[in-house]
């Protein structure tokens, strides 16, 4: 636990936070594979202490101390000789399944929940790069509700949190303002009055514009600015600054496919992405000879015929992911203090970083799930959806260097604001 952090005496998570229940063997996509393994220092010291006959000496023997960046919660990890954590067998933990789930590390026994703590509340959410997570949390047409409890978290094992104070001091972020800020965020995304590809334009170009208050020090606008801007949404009047813009598709394939490439080129790449990336490739009949305007053309024709079906009726899986993001990664923001170490979450620092970040998340996620649906067709269905967007949540939101390695790709090519981006969110 960091020092600062305030005991929690509250806790908020979404509604599908409780029914999560980890389906061990059942599971198609392992947490237990092509992920390293942190042990906190209470955990290594067990391991150090246990006195089971098969464990006990392949514990001491695999799990080695931290030489840099270590800390209580970062102090050691599993070594691994290929993808897969030696302690998996059968599919499940030997670790838990011979000792129990106390010997479990907090991070193995805390995944797939996130935990961040805002003043005095415990904010909760599923990772969804776990399989049920995202099942639990991407099905269901009603828009993502959240539940506020009373008292202190029940579990101890809290987990690694990532911290942010409202009422911390002079800053460059609007603190102070931010449970305004995301409920305005997650108002936006769920405005369904407006088709999502719109909803995201303007949560861009709010987000431009709150940096610059930012920089400016404008902090005590925050709150007039939030009400303008709603109330300029419902009264409709960006329609004509949003009608202006246009689908391309070729130069949208182009930027994707070169932030999908260097990701997979960069380290170890989960099979089940591989696989969804493999799809994209045949439904767009990709071939040596195609050149990126019959890529494009195919693209906006699976699009219209497939997806966007597919979309009307089952464009909430897209808007939960987005608020579940939000919610997770105390978006806009970001934590102030973080038990992590280097972390995902702490690699986008500013406002329009961090926003530009989730509209790249969204645009990969739609150019896979767009050539999906051209490959199957009529029976594209949200089992393809969930797979989609779950294997690209294990391999993208875990990657450290994926959005540095984004932000000097955009900068490369001039794109350094968040409006910038619009031209990968229509199709």
């Amino acid at each position: 636990m960091l020092p600062s952090v305030q005991k929690p005496v509250k806790r908020l998570q979404p509604r599908s936070y409780h029914a999560f229940r980890c389906i061990g063997a059942d599971c198609e996509d392992t947490c237990c594979v092509g992920w390293v393994v942190n042990v906190d220092k209470p955990t290594y010291e067990t391991y150090q202490r246990c006195d089971d006959p098969e464990l006990g000496p392949r514990l001491r023997e695999l799990v080695s101390i931290n030489t840099v960046n270590s800390s209580d919660d970062n102090y050691a990890r599993i070594t691994l000789s290929s993808p897969s954590c030696p302690f998996l067998a059968e599919g499940l933990c030997s670790i838990q399944k011979q000792l129990g789930e106390e010997y479990l590390s907090v991070m193995c026994s805390a995944y797939p929940r996130v935990m961040n703590v805002v003043d005095d509340v415990l904010q909760r959410s599923l990772d969804l790069s776990c399989p049920e997570a995202a099942r639990l949390v991407l099905l269901g047409p009603s828009p993502m509700e959240f539940d506020e409890e009373e008292g202190p978290p029940r579990d101890p094992r809290l987990g690694l949190l990532s911290v942010l104070h409202t009422w911390k001091g002079k800053s460059d972020k609007p603190y102070l303002y931010f449970r305004e800020i995301r409920c305005f965020v997650i108002w936006l995304l769920q405005y369904r009055a407006y088709p999502l590809w719109k909803r995201l334009v303007l949560l861009g170009s709010f987000c431009d514009q709150l940096q610059e208050m930012a920089t400016a020090g404008r902090h005590s606008q925050t709150a007039e600015f939030l009400e303008v801007y709603r109330d300029a949404i419902q009264r409709n009047l960006f329609d004509q600054a949003l009608t202006s813009h246009v689908a391309e598709p070729a130069k949208q394939l182009e930027l994707v496919l070169e932030l999908i490439v260097g990701r997979i080129g960069s380290d170890f790449t989960p099979p089940r992405f591989l696989v969804c990336y493999q799809d994209f490739m045949h439904g767009m009949e990709w071939t040596a000879e195609s050149s990126m305007d019959d890529i494009g053309r195919r693209y906006a024709a699976a699009h219209a015929q497939y997806y966007a079906p597919f979309l009307a009726q089952h464009g909430y899986m897209l808007e939960h992911y987005l608020v579940s993001s939000v919610h997770r990664t105390l978006f806009p923001l970001g934590a102030q203090e973080s038990s992590r170490g280097l972390s995902v979450g702490q690699a986008a620092q500013s406002i329009r970083e961090q926003c530009m970040l989730l509209l790249i998340h969204y645009a990969i996620i739609q150019t896979v799930l767009i050539g999906r649906a051209s490959l199957y067709k009529t029976q594209f269905s949200t089992t393809h959806a969930v797979q989609a967007i779950q294997s690209f949540a294990k391999t993208f939101e875990h990657s450290v260097p994926f959005p540095q390695r984004t932000f000097k790709t955009l900068a490369d090519k001039g794109i350094q604001t968040c409006a910038s981006l619009a031209i990968l969110l229509r199709n």
